[in-house]
C-alpha cells in the first residue's frame, strides 16, 4: 500500500505541476462560466418572458409581415377558381405572376424564395432555386393546398363557408401522461454526458500509455519495476490519471453548473433541459463512468508497455480505441431507443455496459437489479483487467525493441503463470 500511495502522489504531482494541464483546466473553466454568464449582458439576446410577450403583442402585426417568406404563385388551370382562399392557407407574402418563366426567373434572380405553379387541382410545380435538406415550403403547400380541396369539397356538398372552415379547424388537445422517463427532455443532457466520457477515455488513456512509454524509453522504468511492485505501478498511474481527469472535468463542468445556478433567472429556464439533472442519473453516471474509465485505463497503461517509442502508441492502442469508439457508437444508437434489445444486451458487457446501462437509466426502464448486476460485473471486470494488466505492464516493460504484439504478449503471460 505504501509504494501504491507513494507512486499515486508521484503521478499525481506530474499532472498538477504540468503548466499546460492547469492552464488548460482554468481556460476552460473560465470559457463555460463565460458562456453562462456573457449572454446575460447583452441587451435582447436571450430575451425574458415578460418582455418577450409585450414585445408580441406591440408588434405581432409587423413582426409577423416581416417573418413571412416571400413566395410566387402562377395559376395555370381554371379549375382553381377562388386562388385566394387557397392561399390563406399558408401564410406569406404572395406575388402573382403572369406565367412560369416569369416566376422562375424571379426564383432564379433571388426576388422570391420560392414558387408554386398550379398546373391542375391536384398537380402543382414547386419551383425554388437550391432545396436545402430541411425544405418545408413543399411539404406546407401541400397541406394548404389539402386543406383548400377539403374545404371546396364540403362547400360543394351544401356547407357554409363558416361551416365548412369549422370542419377542417378541428383541433385535438393531446396531454401527454407520461410513466416512465421523457427521454425527449432528457436526450440532451444523456448525450453531453456520454461524449464527456468519451473525451475522458481517449484523451486520458492516451496520456497514462504515453506515461508509461516515456518512462520505458528513457530507461527509468527498469529501476521502478525492479524495486516497486507492478500492480502498485500500474493501479497507482492509472487512479492518479482517473483522479486527475475527474478534477479536471468537475472543475470545468461544475463551473458551468455553479454560472448557470446564479443565472438561472436570466436565462429563463432555457437551458434547464442541460443543468437540471435528476441525483439518480448523475449517481449511474458516476459509477459506470468511473468505472468504465478505470477498466480502459488499465489497458491504455499495459499497452503503453508493450512499445519502446512513443510514436508506437498509436499504433498499439488501435484495437481498444475502436472497441470503445464501438461501445460510442453503441450509445449514440441507443440515445433513439434507450429499451432497444442491443441496449440492453450492451448493458452487461463490460466494454459497452458504462455507457449503455447509463443510457437506460437516464432515458429508459431498467429495474434495479440490472443496476447492480451490471455494475458488478463491471467493477469485477475492473479489478479482474488491473491485476491481469499489471501481469502484462511488468512483461512488457523489460522488454525493448519492436513493438509487441498484444497476442504475443498475452500469450507469454499466461506461460510464466
Amino acid at each position: 500500500m505504501k509504494q501504491f500511495l507513494t507512486v499515486l502522489k508521484f503521478e499525481l504531482n506530474n499532472y498538477f505541476k504540468n503548466k499546460s494541464f492547469m492552464v488548460t483546466t482554468i481556460l476552460l473553466a473560465v470559457l463555460m462560466v463565460g458562456i453562462i454568464v456573457v449572454p446575460t449582458f447583452i441587451p435582447g439576446l436571450l430575451g425574458g418572458k415578460e418582455s418577450s410577450q409585450s414585445q408580441e403583442s406591440s408588434q405581432s402585426g409587423n413582426a409577423e409581415e416581416d417573418s413571412l417568406d416571400t413566395l410566387g404563385f402562377f395559376v395555370n388551370t381554371s379549375e382553381i377558381e377562388d386562388v385566394d382562399t387557397l392561399l390563406a392557407f399558408l401564410p406569406a407574402k404572395w406575388e402573382s405572376f403572369a406565367d412560369g418563366e416569369s416566376l422562375k426567373e424571379a426564383v432564379e434572380s433571388g426576388e422570391i424564395e420560392a414558387g408554386f405553379i398550379l398546373n391542375s387541382a391536384s398537380d402543382v410545380t414547386y419551383v425554388v432555386n437550391n432545396l436545402n435538406i430541411d425544405d418545408r415550403l413543399s411539404q406546407d403547400f401541400t397541406e394548404a393546398f389539402g386543406s383548400y380541396q377539403k374545404q371546396q369539397y364540403l362547400l360543394a356538398k351544401g356547407l357554409s363557408a363558416e361551416e365548412a372552415a369549422e370542419a377542417d379547424n378541428v383541433t385535438v388537445n393531446l396531454q401527454p401522461e407520461i410513466l416512465g422517463k421523457n427521454s425527449g427532455r432528457n436526450y440532451l443532457y444523456t448525450y453531453v454526458l456520454v461524449f464527456i466520457i468519451y473525451f475522458l477515455i481517449l484523451f486520458y488513456g492516451q496520456m497514462i500509455a504515453v506515461s508509461v512509454t516515456t518512462e520505458k524509453s528513457n530507461r527509468a522504468i527498469e529501476i521502478l519495476v525492479t524495486s516497486v511492485n507492478s500492480n502498485s505501478l500500474i493501479f497507482g498511474k492509472v487512479l492518479a490519471g482517473a483522479i486527475a481527469g475527474v478534477l479536471q472535468m468537475l472543475l470545468i463542468v461544475g463551473s458551468g453548473f455553479a454560472a448557470y445556478g446564479a443565472f438561472q433567472d436570466a436565462w429563463g429556464g432555457k437551458l434547464d433541459m442541460v443543468f437540471n439533472i435528476p441525483g439518480r442519473v448523475l449517481a449511474a453516471y458516476a459509477v459506470f463512468g468511473t468505472l468504465s474509465y478505470l477498466l480502459y485505463a488499465f489497458i491504455y497503461g499495459a499497452l503503453g508497455a508493450l512499445v519502446s517509442k512513443t510514436e508506437d502508441i498509436s499504433k498499439s492502442s488501435t484495437p481498444i480505441t475502436l472497441v470503445y469508439v464501438g461501445s460510442f457508437l453503441v450509445a449514440m444508437l441507443g440515445l433513439t431507443n434507450a429499451d432497444s434489445a442491443m441496449v440492453k444486451v450492451a448493458s452487461f458487457i463490460p466494454f459497452t455496459s458504462g455507457n449503455a446501462m447509463f443510457i437506460r437509466v437516464s432515458m429508459g426502464s431498467v429495474a434495479a437489479w440490472e443496476i447492480i448486476l451490471s455494475g458488478a460485473v463491471l467493477l469485477l471486470s475492473c479489478i479482474v483487467t488491473g491485476v491481469f494488466a499489471a501481469k502484462l505492464f511488468r512483461f512488457g516493460t523489460l522488454h525493448y525493441g519492436n513493438p509487441l504484439k498484444i497476442t504475443k504478449a498475452l500469450k507469454s503471460v499466461r506461460q510464466q503463470q
